[in-house]
């Protein structure tokens, strides 16, 4: 029982902490102009994210940070493509 246990604060922890990163990545870019260089920095802390929070306020950020960098004219196409296949990959629909 005490592996289980362990097991399940593991994953409160994780769900926690990608929740969390999330959240300030979206933040910086509705902050900030978006660039190709804020884009790939979104791109690579989306990376670390194992896993979108089932929920529908951190599957709404993901949209959001899409949107913010597809309709940007500074970043790169390719960047965009990336960003969408990594979307698809986290299970984010209705992109």
């Amino acid at each position: 029982m005490g592996i289980f246990y362990l097991f399940l604060f593991i994953l409160i922890i994780l769900q926690i902490k990608f929740a969390i990163t999330i959240k300030l990545a979206v933040r910086k870019l509705e902050k900030n102009q978006i660039t190709q260089e804020l884009a790939e920095n979104f791109l690579k802390k989306i990376r670390s994210v194992w896993w979108v929070p089932y929920t529908t306020k951190y599957f709404n950020l993901m949209r959001k940070g899409y949107a913010l960098i597809y309709v940007s004219q500074e970043v790169s196409e390719e960047t965009k493509k990336k960003l969408l296949s990594m979307m698809k990959f986290r299970l984010v629909k209705g992109i």
